[in-house]
């Protein structure tokens, strides 16, 4: 009896053991399954983190960083050509801020029978021009005291929080062009890239109208 007594006991711790290992190894299988879950989990997070950035870059790659800002307008002279086109321009919705210095954008212009890559001069603001409204003629003749011989480019800062280069939201601009010894009639077009440093350029093409009255400003649309 005291045998089988002992063999009893040690059935019994040997169960116990067997028991104790079972739970071991279950608690390791836990611990790595977990390990292994967060890690999934993680680098998911990671993934669709990454391919919203790309998608947020693709689209802000693809979209300009401005828009028009109203109706373009263009000048014309006595003979009833048009001299000058005005650009109002804004920050296009999700941007921050756009640099609009003449290094970091660049105004192409194309007329019906040439293409000037890159006439951007500078940034003025309306009190350095000791201006303080936003008449087209007005600005035209504080930046070109004399007509230029080749087409030229002032962006000026009509709406300004800061006094700076950077166009920022709420603040306006228009994009002024001088197009120096060439000109344009009726029927003719013209168009403008405005390249900035980030995103898609702003394209506009305007055609002239049919009727073209002397000095005077005619809305473009």
């Amino acid at each position: 009896m005291k045998v089988t007594g002992g063999v009893m006991r040690r059935r019994r711790f040997k169960r116990g053991i067997t028991g104790i290992e079972a739970a071991i190894v279950m608690i390791a299988f836990v611990i790595v399954a977990a390990a292994l879950a967060f890690v999934t989990l993680n680098m998911g997070m990671f993934t669709t983190q990454r391919t919203r950035e790309v998608i947020h870059r693709g689209l802000g790659e693809a979209s300009s960083a401005l828009e028009v800002d109203g109706s373009i307008t263009a000048l014309t002279d006595s003979d009833s050509e048009v001299y000058v086109v005005s650009i109002p321009i804004k920050l296009a919705p999700g941007r921050e801020v756009v640099d609009l210095r003449n290094e970091k954008v660049t105004i192409s212009l194309k007329l019906p029978d040439v293409f000037f890559e890159d006439i951007h001069k500078g940034v003025k603001h309306l009190d350095d021009l000791g201006l303080s409204d936003t008449n087209t003629s007005a600005i035209v003749s504080a930046i070109w005291a004399t007509a230029p011989t080749a087409p030229e480019a002032y962006i000026v800062f009509i709406k300004d929080n800061v006094k700076d280069t950077v166009l920022e939201f709420g603040e306006k601009a228009i994009i002024l062009i001088h197009l120096g010894s060439n000109t344009l009639d009726a029927y003719n077009e013209v168009k403008v890239e405005v390249r900035p440093p980030e995103g898609a350029p702003l394209t506009v093409a305007r055609t002239m109208p049919a009727i073209l009255p002397p000095e005077t400003a005619v809305d473009l649309g």
